[in-house]
């Protein structure tokens, strides 16, 4: 079996009437599977089950559901150089999961690495 990690994003909708935001929650899920179809059922039904479990919360003073948006990426974990990718289990220093950018300058880089708000490409 493979680790995956899957990019889980869900919404918090009010139950009823309008909203001028949507809050937008990314989780990041471990996943064990036979294969990537497996693991991405399984997220699913994890994801699903969050949404399901969450579903009396206040939005500006109204109720509100959390809905399950969809998954945005699942991928392969990659252990350290020394442990097995599939067999052993994640530990300290293993990649869960990473995300590609494109930016223009060194002081865009600083601010993305610093927290500050920044323009960006999102690749993957």
């Amino acid at each position: 079996m493979a680790w995956y990690v899957a990019s889980v994003i869900m919404s918090i909708k009010k139950k009823e009437g309008k909203q001028k935001n949507l809050p937008v929650y990314e989780n990041f899920v471990l996943v064990e599977g036979d294969d990537s179809d497996q693991a991405l059922e399984k997220t699913i039904a994890i994801a699903r089950n969050e949404a399901s479990a969450n579903g009396n919360m206040w939005l500006d003073g109204k109720p509100a559901r959390m809905v399950f948006e969809g998954i945005r990426k699942l991928i392969t974990i990659s252990n350290p150089v020394d442990r097995d990718l599939d067999s052993s289990p994640p530990a300290t220093g293993t990649e869960l999961t990473y995300s590609q950018y494109l930016i223009k300058t060194k002081t865009q880089l600083k601010h993305l690495v610093s927290g500050k708000a920044v323009n960006i490409k999102y690749i993957e």
